[in-house]
């Protein structure tokens, strides 16, 4: 025999099973629409981390190009995640890439020392439209500053102040100096990216002076041959800067703008002189360089030395192998080659003008001598050095990602 439930309790059954239906429907709306939010954040968070690595990018290749402002902009928007830029992704479209250059205080600026890349997009939502989100707004933000700093330095800067930096390409006298005059205007621009507070810089040159009474002389014919001749003519130093300008006081800054040429040309003493500065007066925590800059190929060797002296008979091949021993002692070396095929510049020669043998040209010199590939500058033709001699600073003082203090 069956037994019939009470009206009441059969209506109390029919109402829990609408009610559990209905917070079932429920349920199943906000899990759907939270999966369907999870993946349509997900992907925005994709797309989030491709911008931010384009946008790293973009800095640090827009940091390479300070301190000019101009050009930092225009590389760092090559180099990002939009329409033609270098990072673009096919799966991202409408990137915007904004980049602005300013002064941090990380190192010296002028006339600024970063760059922020902003980049960013609008991510349409593939599920998420139930719960009324559309579109997401995804954006990424880099900032890289050059010079950073942080390092200390002792560099010493050797400079060619023979005849021919006041020759013009012909060969005839430059009563302008113009190729010193370069030199100097790089050397000023290489200063100008320095710390101070961080870095010491001395100057070495050939030919070297008679003494240090005759700094701002020519040089004399045959300074080369006397064992008491000055090269380095300015020891290591910091006052080069005041308030981020050239300090007229400084003795290095005095001693560039005053140099005068003559002479023939001979690398390996300078060279050595200048490792001795950097051995005796540099500071033991820094990193020790040396700044080469040459117009020409080795042509002559101190008298004092026998004439079948490798310093004599084979000048180029003697810089050579002076600078390996002072990469050996762990000395950087960058190489500035600056006109070198005019005059006959372009092959070594021995101290008697006959060429030097085994033959070498002055090209193959001046980067044997630097420390690799990446540190040779081969600059053909008579122009500005500013770009050179900066571009060699910033690698000095390093270019990376910073945190932003306004992010």
């Amino acid at each position: 025999m069956s037994r019939r439930l009470p009206n009441a309790i059969r209506s109390r059954t029919r109402d829990d099973s609408g009610q559990v239906l209905a917070f079932f429907a429920i349920a199943l709306v906000v899990l759907v629409g939270m999966t369907a939010l999870a993946i349509d954040v997900g992907y925005a968070y994709s797309v989030k981390r491709s911008l931010q690595a384009s946008a790293d990018a973009a800095a640090t290749a827009g940091a390479l190009e300070l301190p000019d402002p101009a050009a930092a902009v225009s590389q760092a928007q090559a180099y990002g995640g939009n329409a033609g830029g270098k990072n673009r992704k096919e799966t991202i479209s409408d990137v915007t890439t904004t980049a602005t250059t300013r002064c941090l205080p990380v190192a010296p600026c002028n006339p600024v020392n970063s760059v922020t890349v902003r980049e960013s997009t609008t991510v349409k939502t593939f599920f998420a439209r139930v719960l009324g989100f559309d579109t997401f707004k995804v954006s990424a933000r880099a900032t890289a500053c050059s010079p950073c700093g942080g390092k200390p330095l002792d560099v010493m800067l050797v400079i060619d102040r023979t005849g021919s930096m006041c020759s013009t390409t012909s060969g005839a006298p430059d009563p302008l100096c113009t190729d010193l005059a370069n030199a100097r205007d790089g050397v000023g621009a290489f200063l100008q990216v320095m710390d101070p507070e961080l870095d010491s810089v001395g100057l070495t040159v050939f030919p070297p002076a008679s003494s240090s009474n005759a700094i701002c002389d020519q040089p004399r014919s045959g300074s080369y041959d006397s064992l008491t001749s000055l090269y380095t003519l300015v020891p290591l130093s910091n006052d080069y800067l005041l308030n981020g300008q050239l300090n007229p006081s400084s003795a290095l800054v005095q001693t560039v703008s005053c140099l005068r040429a003559y002479d023939r040309t001979s690398y390996a003493t300078a060279l050595e002189r200048a490792q001795a500065e950097l051995e005796a007066r540099g500071n033991p925590g820094a990193e020790d360089v040396i700044v080469f800059l040459s117009d020409g190929g080795a042509n002559y060797g101190p008298a004092y030395y026998d004439d079948s002296s490798p310093y004599r008979a084979q000048p180029c091949h003697q810089g050579i192998d002076s600078a390996g021993e002072i990469k050996a002692k762990g000395t950087t070396i960058y190489t500035i080659g600056y006109d070198i095929y005019d005059n006959g510049a372009g092959n070594c020669n021995a101290f008697d003008f006959s060429p030097e043998r085994p033959a070498m040209t002055t090209e193959s010199a001046l980067r044997a001598i630097a420390t690799s590939p990446e540190h040779a500058f081969v600059q053909p033709t008579a122009s500005e050095l500013k770009s050179i001699f900066t571009r060699i600073a910033v690698n000095l003082t390093g270019t990376r990602l910073v945190d932003d203090p306004d992010e």
